[in-house]
């Protein structure tokens, strides 16, 4: 079978796995020939092959799997089309079926014995000893919703085109000459001679008079108009703003500090240093070391420690006995300050302790912490309050209230903004900062009509935010005495990036014809810059990405302008010294990326050209009452 599809293919060395195959097939358009004529209950139909209902939707099922497990979330039927769900289905089903009509047309098949090795391999349909399980198969045939000797052809279909995508597209497409030219491509380095031209590189323009003032505005009209501004009420509600500390009676603070009078309480804690001994002889030596009037630093040096290795740091007596256990910890919190331990057995062998510091038991007073207190009593009950208001203010709106209205019979305060555009600035084009949830209320509050009824928005994790519609004023063309000063700040720009553009086309015309690019800097002002060797993605702190990705964009000898990093501001770029990269190997990510696009193309010209032979119509009708009804 696979040498008469080569046969059919021709000269060409093709392939691809049919999970590629499905993959790019998202990206492949659908022939030109689907247009009507159907039969009722046939979603598509490509020669005598047709695709059910059950097939179109089990692949519209799958692809809006594949979809929400990239996005991570649940799609409605309109983000699932948006998407390409819906396109990408139909493309699936028409290609399959393509290939389907030219299997049946070849006679193309497996044997009965082939396709049941093919299911009993298949590990969907094997238990954990890797063996052939029935009720398995039964199951997913269940799930799948099929009969079996349906679920069989289609496992038969799919086994068939994969071979016949095996056959047409499969391992390396494209020759070795191929690979050495994209190696050589993509390890070329070149060394870049540039020119950077700014205003000070060139005569300013005079003032422009008011006729080309007017010629100017006159051509760029519409980038003058007023925008669309809208007057609009905003209730503000957080646990911050509701909270009145005054509300916070000293009882109330007093009976808080006593419930969590733990958190206030900081046991005694005790520097402790350690030595763990390898035998009891060795700590027996110590303990007569210190006894003679030797020092602990002594005992630390002789068994190759010292103070910081030993040190267990400023501990509670808790913290010790969850490290050690409680005869360490009890002896620790016995001993007196810069006392030395008799020999214990602690957890790893023989010890003798150190205590070198004592921190006394504390406790924080009220008065230290009674502010903070006062404070996370009044967010506490803020918060706590929210919900009922928040019902309250939705009440009053279902009702038929403004939100200012609303606002005042609960005895909350607005905010008015005279006037905001969709961008967040106020008439006079100045940013508004303190927009709470800036980017939904404006978002809400122009979609929303005067008066229209909005829904509350999240406000931090507690918090919401209501917006109404108060007025509107339509966007409007403004007249050139109103903006005759940006004007003609912009004619000015415009006109220096027309002479710095006319500048550096000169020099670059000039290089071209033999000239010294040192000389015709120093004719600019400016002067010339080179860049280390850099690769077609490298980067250069003084150039623009763009500008190197120009310098590549020819031979040895290329030149060309760029823009800068400012508006105002010009780029000569040359290629100074081309360094190529010996015996480089393309990485194997780019080579694969490549091939695989090798392949994708030769299936779509394998699949186009099979279409073109048949009649392929489908039935947007039924795909529509289907996708309704899911």
């Amino acid at each position: 079978m696979l040498e008469s599809l080569r046969s059919f293919v021709g000269g060409w060395i093709a392939k691809i796995l049919l999970g590629l195959l499905i993959l790019s097939f998202a990206v492949w358009g659908v022939s030109g020939s689907i247009l009507g004529g159907h039969d009722a209950n046939t979603v598509a139909r490509v020669g005598d092959t047709v695709v059910s209902p059950v097939d179109y939707m089990a692949t519209y099922q799958n692809n809006l799997a594949n979809i929400q497990r990239q996005t991570g979330q649940r799609l409605s039927r309109e983000q699932a089309r948006l998407f390409g769900v819906e396109a990408l289905t139909l493309n699936n089903v028409i290609s399959f079926a393509t290939l389907d009509e030219f299997t049946r047309e070849n006679g193309l098949a497996l044997s009965d014995k082939t396709l049941a090795q093919l299911i009993a391999d298949n590990q969907a349909f094997q238990d954990s000893t890797g063996k052939f399980n029935r009720t398995t198969f039964q199951r997913a045939i269940f799930n799948a919703q099929m009969r079996e000797s349906d679920f069989i052809a289609a496992q038969n279909s799919s086994a068939v085109r994969n071979q016949i995508t095996q056959a047409v597209a499969a391992g390396s497409i494209l020759p070795s000459a191929f690979d050495e030219a994209l190696a050589s491509y993509i390890g070329e380095e070149r060394v870049l001679a540039y020119i950077v031209l700014n205003e000070t590189n060139i005569t300013p323009p005079a003032p422009a008079s008011d006729a080309q003032l007017d010629t100017y505005f006159q051509a760029n009209k519409k980038t003058y108009d007023a925008p669309e501004y809208r007057k609009l009420t905003l209730l503000e509600m957080t646990p911050e703003i509701l909270a009145n500390e005054a509300e916070v009676t000293d009882e109330q603070i007093k009976a808080d500090y006593e419930s969590r009078s733990a958190a206030y309480r900081k046991p005694e804690q005790r520097r402790v240093q350690q030595i763990v001994f390898p035998s009891a002889e060795k700590a027996e030596e110590a303990k007569k070391t210190l006894a003679d009037g030797g020092l602990f630093e002594t005992v630390l040096s002789d068994n190759g420690r010292t103070v910081e290795d030993a040190d267990l740091g400023l501990v509670s007596r808790e913290q010790l006995t969850g490290t050690t256990n409680e005869t360490f910890a009890k002896t620790a919190f016995e001993l007196e300050n810069a006392s030395v331990s008799d020999v214990i057995q602690g957890p790893f062998g023989p010890t003798m302790m150190r205590v070198s510091e004592i921190v006394s038991a504390s406790v924080t007073p009220l008065a230290d912490v009674e502010a903070e207190i006062r404070k996370d009593l009044a967010l506490r009950a803020a918060a706590d309050r929210i919900n009922e208001l928040q019902e309250r203010i939705e009440d009053s709106r279902a009702g038929g209230m403004s939100v200012a209205d609303a606002a005042q019979a609960a005895g909350l305060t607005v905010r008015t903004l005279e006037a905001v555009d969709a961008r967040g600035r106020d008439a006079n084009e100045q940013q508004i900062t303190d927009i709470p949830q800036s980017s939904t209320v404006l978002r809400e509050a122009f979609r929303a009509a005067v008066g229209q009824e909005a829904p509350p928005i999240e406000n931090g994790p507690a918090g919401f935010v209501w917006v109404d519609v108060v007025e509107i004023t339509p966007t409007r063309e403004r007249t050139l005495g109103e903006v005759k000063d940006k004007v003609a700040a912009d004619w000015l720009a415009a006109e220096k990036q027309k002479i710095l553009q006319a500048k550096a086309e000169e020099i670059l015309k000039a290089y071209r014809n033999g000239g010294d690019l040192a000389a015709l800097a120093a004719e600019a002002s400016a002067e010339v810059k080179r860049t280390e060797a850099l690769a077609r993605n490298g980067r250069d702190a003084g150039l623009p990405q763009s500008t190197i990705a120009e310098a590549f964009n020819g031979d040895a000898k290329h030149a060309a302008v760029t823009p800068g990093d400012t508006p105002t501001s010009r780029i000569v770029v040359t290629v100074a010294e081309v360094k190529a990269t010996p015996n480089l190997e393309t990485p194997a990510e780019q080579a694969q990326a490549i091939n695989a696009g090798a392949q994708d193309d030769l299936m779509t010209q394998f699949i186009g050209n099979l279409q073109s032979g048949y009649d392929v119509t489908h039935n947007p009708a039924l795909i529509q009452q289907l996708l309704t009804q899911r």
